[in-house]
């Protein structure tokens, strides 16, 4: 479905972007979402949708800039949350190291509660790259960390140590992504596509069940009521895969 394809889409080029410190090229951000088909307002409604969201396009700069700031009304939580982190144990390498074998070789309990205060500082680090999203700094440092949470007590699942790093991150990031994109507008806007695909793919299959045909777009139309240009730009959508719905050819 047209929902799920651009969602997954979306999620890709914001997931790249952050990777990349909110950059996009070009070149992935067209390799990610042309598959989808989008037509031009859809493209610029995108486009919009990753300025609003502090993400650009092109390259970071080669010198490491600092992370961006967080807004002044997320300072007060912010300031008592870092406070809380400051007195958390400071480990050494061989520790971490430590933790990471036992917590992936034996799923050890104490090694995960290392790793959890290793961590909850990079979860800090991780808003940072989100902060342009709609979400206060406390909501994405909480869903960050029940990221947190949940990648820990899966880590017994890799195979290696090696990849504890990545694979927490990963988390961290998906748990961001996931409650930023549900808290959105353009949620509401690619539901009310698909809505609109679903309500043009049912009456076009009662009318072709009726006829006992595939039927066009001015049948369509005049049955339903709808306008044919809905009609059309419901079967580009939908890739042409509208049950009983043929283009009328003129």
């Amino acid at each position: 479905m047209i929902e799920a394809e651009y969602r997954a889409a979306l999620e890709k080029v914001i997931r790249r972007a952050h990777e990349n410190r909110n950059f996009i090229t070009e070149e992935e951000y067209h390799r990610i979402l042309d598959p989808v088909g989008m037509n031009e307002r859809e493209d610029s409604l995108t486009r919009g949708y990753l300025d609003g969201i502090g993400i650009s396009f092109g390259e970071p700069g080669n010198d490491p800039a600092p992370g961006p700031e967080f807004k002044e009304e997320d300072g007060k939580y912010l300031h008592l949350y870092l406070e809380e982190l400051s007195g958390l144990p400071v480990y050494s390498e061989e520790e971490i190291a430590e933790a990471k074998r036992k917590a992936v070789s034996d799923d050890d309990e104490e090694a995960r509660g290392i790793l959890l205060n290793h961590y909850l500082n990079n979860v800090v680090d991780i808003a940072r790259l989100y902060i342009y999203q709609s979400l206060p700094a406390e909501d994405l440092i909480g869903e960050g960390n029940i990221g947190l949470m949940t990648a820990l007590r899966s880590l017994a699942t890799l195979e290696d140590p090696g990849e504890v790093d990545s694979y927490v991150g990963g988390m961290i990031m998906d748990a961001m992504d996931a409650a930023i994109y549900e808290d959105t507008d353009i949620r509401k806007q690619i539901d009310e596509m698909v809505s609109f695909v679903n309500d043009v793919n049912d009456k076009a299959k009662q009318l072709s069940e009726e006829m006992k045909r595939p039927v066009t777009t001015g049948e369509l139309a005049s049955f339903s009521g709808l306008k044919e240009k809905d009609i059309l730009k419901a079967l580009r959508l939908s890739g042409n895969q509208i049950e009983g719905l043929v283009q009328e050819v003129k």
